[in-house]
């Protein structure tokens, strides 16, 4: 992607953010913005009516949040890349980011936040632009999921933890899930759409660390989100 133009869409809410992304990504000749959103709905309005290879968002939007949006992005409208560029920076933020497939999360304040069209071409060439503090998470994070799975090679018994990693709508759509009820069944139940069921299960699998709807009945039970 290095020789060819990269286009370029962003959601956020502030307006002197806007001004300030909007005149560092103008005048490169090799990114084509298509647009500032300053919510998540007119970005996802936008996102599908065109394309575009990096979609750069902010959490906190005024009608949803940015890690939403990026599992929209990615799985709807065939987006290649999401960057998050924000102030938020609790380890619930950024690994819900990540998890919905960020592939870079920088805070806002930080060089690489101000300089934005070195951040897209960064992706652009493969990278993740991440900044120190983040990256500090997400190695935390590893390193937890490392001590888990030797745990469970050991053959030691993993306690369960009592905090419920699903939102409250995940645990509603799983419990669906588990009585066998279909996608569209679902989106009927809830009044919500089956894009949005889609995304909600495509999360479900990712914070369970599953591959099917069998495997998260079965993984939620052993951590007692479900009754077994």
């Amino acid at each position: 992607m290095l020789n060819q133009e990269i286009s370029v869409l962003i959601a956020e809410s502030d307006l002197e953010t806007q001004r300030l992304y909007r005149q560092r990504l103008i005048h490169d000749p090799t990114i084509k913005l298509v647009g500032i959103c300053s919510s998540m709905s007119s970005a996802n309005l936008l996102l599908s009516q065109t394309s575009c290879d990096l979609l750069i968002t902010e959490i906190d939007l005024p009608d949803g949040n940015g890690a939403d949006l990026i599992s929209l992005a990615l799985t709807d409208y065939g987006v290649r890349n999401c960057v998050v560029i924000s102030a938020k920076n609790t380890p619930t933020d950024i690994k819900a980011a990540i998890d919905n497939g960020a592939t870079g999360y920088i805070l806002k304040g930080e060089p690489e936040a101000i300089d934005i069209a070195a951040c897209v071409r960064v992706v652009a060439s493969g990278g993740s632009p991440i900044s120190p503090p983040v990256a500090r998470v997400v190695l935390d994070s590893i390193q937890a999921k490392k001590g888990r799975e030797n745990r469970k090679k050991d053959g030691a018994r993993v306690v369960a933890s009592p905090n419920n990693p699903l939102s409250p709508r995940e645990s509603q759509i799983l419990e669906l899930l588990a009585k066998g009820m279909s996608f569209s069944e679902i989106s009927k139940t809830l009044q919500i759409s089956c894009h949005t069921v889609t995304a909600h299960i495509k999360k479900i699998y990712r914070k369970l660390q599953v591959h099917s709807r069998g495997e998260a009945v079965y993984e939620a039970s052993q951590l007692g989100i479900l009754e077994k």
